[in-house]
């Protein structure tokens, strides 16, 4: 019988040598499929064998059924899984064969592959690309998209097999960039990218000091050293031989290539050295720095004159350059004939941050001091003495002309005869009384004649040449009769047992001779009961009072044989106070405080007046029972016309008892009497708010009452300010002085610190001259009666005229949007940010509780030059966790969104693996040669 021949045939894709040698790693595809047979695909069995065995459905390599073929899909294949494959087919009892030989070899490999290389300029560059291969590997460069090799115009070397690119003569202008070592093997292609950059030692180019290497004393010198090289150069300084590298001390101020010397002394002179190194080498250079020092001035020595008498001042100096000296007193400027015209519209002598000499006064002088002509202190001096004697001219106007013309003479006769006997150029300025002589190039002498009361005070010499100013003073003093400068207060408080210190302190020269009247009789000091401590310009008694003893009325008197003055002060004696009567803590009820009032008159005598309430507070339904006032609680408050209880509950009510105390003793407790608190209010306004700036800038406030409801956060705003005032310089440049001294005034106001008040007074008092003393104590006299200070208080009748000044008018506007921060309740303190120099600034801050906000504290302040850093509202840690947090957020909600859709990621893993699901579905899902996701994969390529 014959058989037609079968018309159908099989064929494996790809074809021959498209199977050998393919990549491992990378899924590979082999279709069987069957040609020209035109019956039902039904017909139709496809299977894969290896080694006589069919191949499974799923696995690593798998096969997958499809209408007149059949997939061998090896996923990730190895070396191991290469060999032969068979494809058999059989058609309705007809069968056909085809074999597949199919090899894998793994892809070329870089070993230890470096991305980025850094050659020397100007040597002969190797970049290197070791790859692992077959021998049929080959390995070729490309730069900016074209392959190099030997024939490029850049003259390109390759060796090791082309692994190793040496380009000559490396510049890193045109050589610089991406270089691509490419290795390819049969089907498989890899590429690694190599980013060339050429590095170069560095080379110090600029090394900048202070010119002519010349820096001043007490200034700041900066030593600039710039290099240039790849990578960055890092720098490093040393001064002189040492090997010890200059870091950040409060001496040097280190910023890679800028070294700032601070407050140049002569010891800083001397060769700095500057290194600047990289990875491929290092530079040096040194700088011979010289200091230029400020003048030197002997010191000066203290004079003491009658008035009418002369007085000559004489100060010696030295030093480098040109000096020019002068002698300043209180806004007179005093200089040697022909130093006015040069220095006439000169500011303030140079530099401005010079540093005080051994007698330790204040060099910082204003324009307006310095720039004062002789000249003008003349006009002025005439102009005071013509309104002062106006009418002692009228009456002896032809005998003072007289006798002025004859002292004139007599100056004039003086002064010739000193010019002769000296032999020296000495020149006298036109004013009157004063005259400035030049005496060689390092003497200045000022010549005060028929001095006054007036000129007292500190003279001071001022020095000048290139390097800055250096001053030195002396006291010019008086004999002058006795001024009170200050006293103990006019009513001391003691009691029986206790010590009492009471004092006078004057102005005077020579100092006084002091006596203490009691009684009419001198105080003699027993060393026991009383104790005498007489100073040169001040008295002190301590007296220890007893009943009957040592109280009364004391009269201090001085006595410097010019003059005499005196000043009585009473010591009262203080007795225990009443027992509080008619007590009434139900007038104004608050939150989480009482508020007491007591009997009109009760405590008008000062001699009993209380300094303090202590109250024994008990809760009403803790008195229901057996209650002993010994088990009340105890709070202490400062006596006042309304006295606060302190630390009470909201809406609670007590009953409380009361006594009054004083330095003498302690009363009996009050009758009982109810008191009662109110729900919560919102908290009160913070008593204390600063703001400080250092490197940044901090607010700090003081936690507030909090009205019976505990503080739940604060709110801080910040709002810049600006300045209406601002052609008015001195306002500016002393606005964050004042600033801070009104807040200590208001401070010691509000928190009755008398002995801040005291100090303050003294170094007010000790700035004005004697007449304004003078007009000082006669005001303090005339106010006496009403002025009521005690213990050791002192006073100065210029403190509250000085608050006013301090307050000036300043109007200042808003300037863009607050900054607005909120933060917990356990915070008092907050860092800010963006916080500009020499800037105004508005500070608010509120607390809130349950209730809601109270009302906000408000400062001002005006910042210098700090701060010299912003500082962020959160830490980079903080920054970073958050950052953390919520990726790992996203992360979760991406998973739970494949879960739901796909089933996949790694909620659906733990499913699978732990809890059992999705297992059922998978089986049914092969069964039905869907394969799952793959399956889907395949399907499209397979169509494809």
């Amino acid at each position: 019988m014959f058989t037609q021949p079968s018309r159908w045939s099989v064929v494996i894709t790809p074809h021959a040598e498209r199977l050998q040698n393919r990549r491992t790693g990378d899924n590979f595809l082999v279709v069987c499929k069957v040609k020209d047979f035109e019956g039902a695909a039904s017909d139709v069995k496809i299977e894969w064998f290896k080694d006589n065995k069919i191949l499974p459905k799923f696995g690593s390599v798998m096969t997958i059924e499809r209408p007149y073929s059949n997939q061998l899909m090896i996923n990730r294949p190895k070396i191991s899984d290469g060999g032969e494959y068979e494809c058999r087919v059989d058609i309705n009892g007809e069968k056909q064969e085809v074999s597949a030989e199919i090899s894998f070899v793994d892809p070329p490999k870089f070993i230890d592959p470096d991305t980025e290389q850094h050659p020397e300029e100007g040597t002969k560059a190797e970049i290197k690309c070791q790859v692992e291969g077959t021998d049929q590997m080959e390995v070729f460069w490309q730069f900016n998209g074209v392959t190099l090799d030997e024939t490029h115009p850049r003259k390109y070397e390759f060796s090791d097999d082309k692994q190793t690119l040496i380009i000559p003569n490396f510049e890193a202008e045109k050589d610089d960039g991406i270089y691509n070592c490419n290795a390819a093997q049969y089907s498989s292609f890899e590429t690694l990218s190599i980013n060339v950059t050429g590095y170069s030692a560095p080379e110090i180019t600029a090394f900048e000091g202070p010119s002519k290497n010349l820096g001043f004393e007490g200034h700041d010198i900066e030593l600039k050293c710039a290099a240039t090289g790849k990578p960055i150069p890092l720098y490093q300084w040393y001064f002189e031989d040492s090997d010890e590298e200059l870091v950040d001390t409060d001496k040097y101020k280190v910023d890679g290539g800028l070294l700032i010397i601070e407050s140049a002394t002569e010891n800083d002179a001397g060769k700095y050295k500057c290194i600047a190194n990289n990875t491929v080498g290092e530079s040096e250079k040194v700088f011979d720095l010289q200091i230029y020092l400020k003048p030197k001035i002997e010191v000066l020595h203290e004079v003491t004159k009658k008035e009418g008498e002369d007085v000559e001042l004489i100060c010696s100096y030295s030093g480098e350059g040109q000096l020019k000296a002068q002698f300043v007193y209180g806004n007179q400027v005093f200089r040697a004939p022909g130093h006015e015209e040069d220095r006439e519209e000169e500011e303030t002598p140079k530099p401005n941050n010079a540093d005080d000499d051994d007698d330790g006064d204040d060099e910082d002088q204003n324009s307006e001091e310095i720039t004062t002509t002789v000249a003008q202190n003349s006009q002025e001096e005439e102009s005071d003495n013509e309104i002062k004697d106006q009418s002692q001219e009228q009456d002896e106007n032809g005998e003072e002309a007289e006798t002025q013309n004859e002292e004139e003479n007599d100056e004039n006769q003086e002064g010739q005869m000193e010019q002769e006997e000296s032999a020296r150029r000495r020149k006298r300025s036109e004013s009157e009384r004063y005259s400035v002589y030049a005496e060689g190039d390092n003497k200045l002498i000022l010549r005060i004649t028929d001095i006054s009361l007036e000129d007292a005070g500190d003279y001071k010499c001022l020095v000048e040449n290139e390097a800055g100013v250096s001053n030195r003073s002396t006291a010019v003093n008086i004999i002058h009769p006795p001024t009170l400068r200050h006293y103990s207060g006019p009513k001391i408080r003691s009691y029986d047992g206790n010590t009492a210190t009471i004092f006078c302190d004057v102005s005077a020269v020579p100092a006084p001779k002091w006596i203490w009247i009691h009684d009419g009789d001198e105080v003699e000091a027993d060393g026991t009961s009383i104790v005498l401590d007489n100073k040169k310009e001040r008295s002190e008694l301590t007296l220890t009072t007893k009943k009957g003893q040592n109280y009364g009325k004391f009269t201090c008197k001085a006595d410097n044989g010019v003059g005499k003055i005196e000043k009585m002060i009473e010591v009262v004696r203080i007795a225990i106070p009443p027992t509080p009567r008619e007590v009434d803590c139900k007038k104004m009820v608050t939150p989480n405080y009482g508020r007491c009032f007591f009997a009109d008159g009760l405590y008008d005598d000062e001699e009993s007046r209380p300094t303090e309430m202590e109250f024994a507070i008990a809760n009403m339904e803790d008195m229901e029972g057996d209650f002993d006032w010994k088990d009340a609680r105890v709070e202490r408050s400062k006596f006042e016309n309304e006295t606060i209880v302190p630390n009470l509950k909201p809406n609670s009510q007590y009953m409380v008892r009361v006594r009054a105390i004083n330095e003498a003793g302690e009363s009996e407790f009050s009758e009982e009497t109810a008191l009662e608190t109110t729900n919560p209010w919102a908290p009160e306004p913070p008593e204390i708010v600063t703001m400080e700036c250092e490197e940044r800038c901090t607010v700090e406030w003081s936690v507030p009452n909090d009205h019976g409801a505990e503080i739940t956060g604060y709110r801080i705003i910040v709002q810049e300010l600006a300045s209406d005032n601002e052609d008015n310089d001195d306002s500016i440049a002393n606005s964050e002085e004042t600033t801070t001294a009104d807040s200590e005034d208001d401070e010691k106001e509000e928190e009755g610190e008398e002995e801040e008040g005291k100090n303050v007074s003294e170094e007010m008092t000790t700035a004005i001259s004697s007449q304004e003393k003078a007009e000082s104590q006669e005001n303090q006299e005339e106010e006496e009666s009403g002025n009521k200070k005690t213990g050791s208080q002192e006073f100065d009748d210029d403190t509250t005229d000085k608050d006013s000044e301090s307050d000036s008018d300043k109007n200042r506007q808003d300037i863009g949007t607050p900054f607005v921060v909120e933060v917990g309740p356990e915070e008092n303190q907050l860092e800010l940010t963006h916080i500009k120099p020499h800037t105004y600034y508005r500070v608010s801050v509120a607390a809130q509780n349950e209730v809601g906000w109270g009302e906000a504290t408000q400062i001002e302040h005006e910042t210098d030059d700090k701060p010299t850093e912003t500082s962020e509202l959160f830490s980079t840690t903080k920054i970073a966790i958050a950052a953390g947090v919520a990726l790992l957020f996203l992360l979760l909600v991406i998973d739970l969104t494949c879960y739901a859709l796909n089933g996949c990621g790694v909620i659906a893993c733990i499913c699978l693996n732990c809890l059992g699901r999705g297992a059922n579905r998978r089986e049914k899902d092969v069964e039905a040669g869907r394969g799952g996701e793959s399956g889907h994969l395949l399907e499209k390529d397979g169509a494809r």
